[in-house]
């Protein structure tokens, strides 16, 4: 909002004092209103400047906010199997066993076109499925694997409506895909996960957090 002020001020009386100078030029007052007109043209592009300074910050905020998607926690119960607990804001915790020694969360996003989402569409996303990883890929093969699906009856579908070619029509569909974050457990270990309008990312919420990450390998 601090450019806009600047923005309107400079555009509106530059745009006024332009056509004034303009107006002594065909009078054939050449001096004052070659001055007038230089003088406008100048308040023009200040005015023109900030606003694409402010639309630009628009911009970046918008594309750059963050949502809290989850929180989840690790007790380990033995070698390669932890308990964890699930937490999504506004729904109730939910507990797991998973086995391996990484976590993996899965969701479905649906993105809107940069201008679609700077007029106040966010990225749509659902939660979709939280696994175990083994770290060493035969481990992956032979031992058991851990696979829960998170996404309840999402009522209307938008992954559904976002394939239909009437909503391509519209053009206000960027992209529809699947990401996934995944960062090695630990024991009393906790998590933050965050929904981005390109993605999820994952931040250490304790120590034993970022001492899985810092050894993580």
């Amino acid at each position: 909002m601090g450019f806009v002020i600047p923005a309107v001020f400079f555009g509106f009386f530059g745009g006024w004092i332009t056509l004034t100078g303009f107006s002594r030029l065909v009078r054939l007052k050449i001096a004052s209103g070659g001055a007038r007109t230089l003088t406008g043209l100048v308040m023009g592009a200040v005015g023109v400047g900030s606003g694409l300074l402010g639309f630009n910050l628009l911009t970046y905020q918008r594309l750059t906010e963050e949502r809290p998607a989850a929180t989840i926690s690790f007790t380990r119960t033995a070698p390669q199997t932890y308990h964890a607990t699930l937490d999504i804001p506004g729904e109730e915790p939910r507990e797991f066993d998973v086995q391996g020694d990484e976590w993996r969360l899965d969701a479905r996003f649906i993105k809107w076109h940069p201008m679609a989402n700077i007029g106040g569409l966010d990225a749509y996303y659902r939660l979709d499925r939280l696994t175990g990883r083994y770290r060493d890929a035969q481990e992956e093969i032979d031992n058991p694997r851990s696979v829960y699906a998170l996404a309840k009856n999402p009522g209307l579908d938008l992954w559904s409506l976002a394939r239909d070619k009437r909503v391509a029509r519209l053009k206000a569909l960027d992209a529809y895909y699947g990401n996934s974050v995944y960062a090695p457990m630990n024991n009393e270990a906790s998590f933050q996960v965050f929904a981005t309008q390109n993605g999820l990312i994952v931040r250490p919420l304790n120590e034993a957090a970022k001492d899985a990450l810092s050894t993580w390998q």
